[in-house]
């Protein structure tokens, strides 16, 4: 299917990718957005049917996947200065022709897209500082066009029916997985007290957990764009979480086991630390003992239980 070029090259420091993709759906626009930033690129495709298809290259891990949670990590990358965004539109007779697409810059005001941050209460660690040596180093990339699909493995982990339906108003949509603002507050506490359990435990044996998470968010920011440390979106420090944007629970939840996963393991295969190890585990399950209904209802149970081999 031919396309021709409505936009090109517009700057993400300067577009609203959210506001943009509503805009062109309420003029009933067919055709595709691409996004592209270092080492990573995406195409939204909107159809004459006003459904709505988002498919991700990430070209760090080697992997393309499609869906909501695509649509999600496409939205907060999407944030980042420095990026491409150009839109093309179908050039066959029966799409609508548009001459004059405005590009929707991004408002100064914080507060449009920005929620206030949400902290829970401070509980201060005093732990002796001493590196936890974990693993792992960040790649760069540069910006290419992405190779055959064959070259990549396609996510297929929670399959989606494609594409996937969105209502004319897409703000509201994109939003739709948000939390009420108590059971958000909720979902920060039981994550607080986690890492503030995982800490303290930690600092008994004088190992240093806030360096190690930072770690573990760092080697993952490709699939959770909001750990990355450098992002100013999340922040962990002595018990007490800083989260300046609310982010889609199924993702945050993830993002956090994950980061936990990788540091359990790696405190595991050490013989030096098997008894810190196997006291963190024990203090985990008790965890979820107690947090049984909460840990469930935010989806923490399975890939933590996973992570400590319960």
């Amino acid at each position: 299917m031919k396309t021709r070029p409505i936009y090109q090259n517009l700057d993400t420091s300067f577009v609203n990718l959210s506001a943009l993709i509503r805009h062109l759906r309420r003029l009933e626009f067919t055709g595709n957005i691409r996004v592209e930033l270092s080492g990573y690129e995406a195409d939204v495709t909107l159809s004459a049917s006003n459904q709505l298809r988002v498919r991700e290259y990430d070209r760090v891990f080697g992997r393309i996947s499609e869906g909501e949670e695509s649509l999600q990590r496409l939205l907060i990358r999407a944030r980042e200065p420095g990026g491409i965004i150009s839109v093309y539109q179908e050039s066959e007779e029966s799409a609508p022709a548009i001459e004059t697409i405005a590009p929707v810059v991004e408002e100064i005001s914080p507060a449009a897209e920005v929620n206030q941050p949400v902290e829970t209460e401070p509980v201060v660690v005093n732990a002796a500082p001493l590196e936890l040596h974990l693993n792992g180093h960040s790649k760069k990339a540069q910006r290419e066009l992405p190779p055959p699909e064959d070259d990549f493995p396609v996510i297929k982990a929670n399959p989606l029916k494609m594409p996937f339906e969105l209502s004319n108003n897409f703000e509201i949509q994109a939003r739709r997985t948000n939390l009420a603002p108590h059971d958000w507050q909720m979902l920060l506490n039981i994550t607080a007290e986690l890492l503030d359990t995982i800490d303290k435990t930690l600092a008994e044996a004088n190992l240093e957990f806030s360096a190690a998470f930072e770690k573990a968010r760092s080697e993952i920011a490709g699939d959770y764009p909001f750990l990355n440390p450098s992002a100013g979106v999340f922040d962990y420090k002595n018990g007490k979480i800083t989260v300046r944007e609310q982010i889609s629970a199924k993702l945050f939840a993830a993002g956090i086991n994950e980061s936990l996963r990788r540091i359990l393991e790696k405190l595991g295969r050490n013989p030096k630390f098997l008894n810190i190890y196997l006291t963190t585990v024990q203090k985990i399950i008790i965890l979820i003992e107690k947090r049984q209904a909460h840990y469930d209802k935010f989806s923490i149970t399975p890939q933590l239980s996973k992570n400590i081999g319960i």
